[in-house]
């Protein structure tokens, strides 16, 4: 039994890793597409200043607290009081979203997650989490989780460049 435990153990440290790299990319993809893809452009301008965005999973995972400052958009330190928050029920929810194997409507619908916050503004939100997962996914697995794949405005080789360069 325990060793059943310490490869549950493994499997969700794993799996925190991956999710925090994910944030990470899906943060700077934002950030990048808020200054080039017109989509996210309007969608990013709409959002009342200082509002703030808390990605979290349950029980002490990976998560992410982002608000818009100006222009752009920033990662904060430590979670503060969010306009919207957005909790992960587990760690394994988490994953299957941020990888790409389910769709956030899908997770939605399956209570994966709980949200606190206007759900009109957070739609807005996941409109551009979208936009940039079509950068982000292959056009395989976007197909698979979104309802509507996006076409792009320019290159994914482009948006990664970016996100990691910084050119």
């Amino acid at each position: 039994m325990s060793q059943l435990s310490l490869f549950k153990k493994l499997s969700n440290s794993l799996k925190g890793v991956v999710a925090r790299v994910v944030l990470f990319v899906l943060y700077r993809g934002i950030k990048v597409l808020a200054h080039e893809d017109s989509r996210i452009m309007a969608e990013f301008r709409s959002w009342p200043e200082g509002l703030t965005v808390a990605l979290e999973t349950a029980v002490n995972g990976p998560g992410i607290v982002l608000a818009k400052q100006g222009e752009k958009l920033v990662r904060l330190k430590e979670k503060r009081n969010c306009d919207i928050t957005i909790t992960f029920r587990s760690i394994d929810a988490a994953f299957l979203v941020l990888t790409g194997q389910i769709g956030v409507a899908r997770a939605y619908a399956e209570h994966r997650f709980m949200l606190s916050g206007d759900i009109c503004q957070t739609m807005s939100i996941v409109r551009c989490i979208d936009i940039a997962e079509s950068y982000l996914f292959p056009r395989l697995m976007t197909k698979r989780i979104l309802r509507k794949v996006e076409t792009k405005e320019f290159s994914t080789l482009r948006v990664y460049r970016k996100i990691f360069v910084g050119v």
